[in-house]
């Protein structure tokens, strides 16, 4: 059956035209038939482009009325579709309106020729009804020619066919065959070809349609790759704003508070001017900055004076202790001579009157020996009392070194100390700047101790001589000696060594003689051996030339 030629129609191709019916003049029915049915095959092994499609609008005619009034509001795709589809039912309509026409004419059983009749009726009233459908999807403006002379071509043709079904009814079967081949084809073909050109001009129109709707789609896709290429191009420099505005400047501002609660403070802050939420932020991170830097500085403050107040406790500690100690052996220290001093003061009463020379004269140098121990006992705490209080200022004056040694010398001699003393002073002039008694003090606190820590038989010596610029002297005695891991703590106040037992003693006679050689710009070098004795050497500058002399008050 055939619906709608090509549309694609290239060069050297030719658009397919409606056939040309031989004209035929059978003699018999059977051959009228024969013609009509293989003029159908060559119209339907015709390539059509729209197959037949069943009418859309099966409803009333009021509803089909409708439809067509809604038909402008479609897109144009969607009506050419819709035109395609009803020039399908046109072409089928008017096909199965000339079956219908040659079988009232040529049908074998004269009964069913009135349903024949109204067959031929209801496709004629189909066909009008589908050319209502075709002009109403034709929008305003367009060319309604080839529609109107199919119109009346086919209402010419309509015409003809009730004349040929009038001489079927009227027995007037030969006229009606005549006519049938004659006339009736004429319009026929007439109203044929009218809807194949019909049909070209739909597809033509179709044709412009798509391309219009292709232009307009890749105007669209070029649009809408500009509009995502801009989308990109945007979402990138939004990116790159926040990436730079925002993600950056928060990891800085994270960055610095992890800094700053490992407690580092030194940190710029290059966001705290912006007049945003994130300078905002960095203004409070500046000032959190501050109380920490203060906290810290506050913090380092506590601790150097809980250090202070710890070492000042440790000292109080230490000082109690050596207090403590310092009392305990001062009491001893003055309970011994005293006691010396009591027990031969009592030995001379009780003995007075049977008592020899001899006798009296070994007591009464041993009361002096217990009142030189007080004395030098004495004067070494006071001495040592104007050191810790920073008083300890010598009096400087020219004097005879070896003659004050000698004095002190004899002096031990005749309080009758334990042991020997040996002195060996160089003939050299010993003449030096210094305060004699400091250095009188000294020099006695030196040999106290020779005589002190060695043994009633071992001897003490006493050497001065000089040396470069300055003189030397020097003490050495054969007693316990130093431990070795001791010797560097020995000069401290109140420190005795570990192996003195019960021997008396404060503590504070060495420190007290390493003064007094600083004071005079010497020094004092303690060499020992424990178990050997001690070597203890006072070196001086004879000029004094580290401290200034004092006048001397009458």
């Amino acid at each position: 059956m055939w619906a709608v030629a090509h549309r694609d129609v290239g060069p050297g191709r030719a658009r397919a035209q409606p056939p040309e019916d031989p004209v035929e003049h059978p003699p018999v029915i059977h051959a009228l038939l024969a013609a009509h049915v293989r003029r159908q095959q060559r119209l339907d092994h015709r390539p059509l482009r729209i197959r037949q499609i069943k009418p859309r609008h099966q409803g009333p005619p009021a509803q089909r009325a409708n439809d067509a009034a809604v038909q402008p509001c479609q897109p144009l795709w969607v009506r050419d579709l819709e035109r395609i589809r009803v020039l399908g039912s046109l072409n089928h309509g008017i096909s199965d309106a000339r079956t219908a026409e040659a079988e009232i004419l040529l049908g074998p059983d004269l009964a069913d020729r009135p349903d024949r009749l109204a067959s031929l009726q209801r496709v004629s009233a189909h066909l009008a009804e589908v050319m209502t459908r075709y002009a109403a999807l034709l929008r305003r403006g367009e060319d309604r020619s080839e529609l109107v002379r199919l119109q009346d071509l086919w209402r010419a043709h309509a015409a003809v066919a009730e004349r040929v079904a009038a001489l079927s009814r009227d027995g007037e079967a030969d006229q009606g065959i005549l006519l049938f081949n004659g006339e009736s084809k004429i319009t026929f073909d007439a109203a044929r070809d009218a809807a194949f050109r019909l049909t070209l001009a739909t597809e033509a129109r179709a044709e412009a349609d798509r391309g219009r709707a292709a232009a307009a789609i890749a105007e669209a896709q070029d649009w809408v790759s500009d509009l995502m290429l801009g989308t990109l191009a945007l979402f990138f420099a939004i990116t790159v704003y926040v990436w730079r505005a925002i993600s950056q400047p928060l990891l800085r501002l994270a960055d610095r508070m992890r800094r700053l609660a490992d407690y580092e403070t030194d940190f710029a802050l290059p966001d705290e001017k912006r007049p945003d939420e994130i300078g905002a932020m960095a203004r409070a991170l500046a000032v959190f900055r501050s109380n920490t830097t203060e906290l810290l500085e506050s913090r380092k403050r506590l601790a150097i004076q809980s250090g202070a107040l710890s070492t000042a406790l440790q000292k109080e500690r230490a000082l109690a202790v050596e207090q403590r100690n310092f009392i305990t052996t001062v009491s001893h220290e003055f309970r011994t001579p005293l006691m010396a001093i009591d027990g031969n003061a009592q030995r001379l009463i009780a003995t007075k009157d049977r008592a020899k020379p001899g006798d009296i004269a070994d007591r009464a140098h041993r009361i002096r020996s217990a009142v030189f121990r007080i004395a030098s006992l004495m004067s070494g705490l006071s001495r040592a009392l104007e050191d810790t209080g920073g008083n300890l200022r010598p009096r400087m004056r020219r004097f005879d070194l070896a003659a004050m040694l000698r004095s002190l010398c004899r002096y031990y001699r005749e309080i009758g100390m334990s042991g020997e003393l040996v002195e060996d002073m160089s003939d050299a002039s010993l003449e030096i700047v210094g305060d004699p008694d400091l250095l009188h003090l000294a020099v006695s606190n030196l040999l106290s101790n020779g005589f002190k820590y060695a043994s009633d038989s071992d001897p003490v010596r006493l050497r001065a001589y000089p040396s470069g610029a300055g003189v030397e002297i020097v003490v050495e005695d054969e007693g316990v000696g130093i431990p070795r891991g001791e010797i560097g703590r020995i000069r401290e106040r109140y420190y005795r060594a570990s192996n003195v037992g019960t021997i008396p003693g404060t503590g504070i006679g060495l420190s007290l003689v390493e003064e007094i050689a600083r004071r005079h710009g010497g020094r004092l070098i303690i060499e020992s051996e424990e178990g050997r004795g001690t070597r203890a050497m006072l070196a001086l500058p004879r000029d004094g030339a580290l401290s200034s002399p004092e006048p001397e008050h009458a």
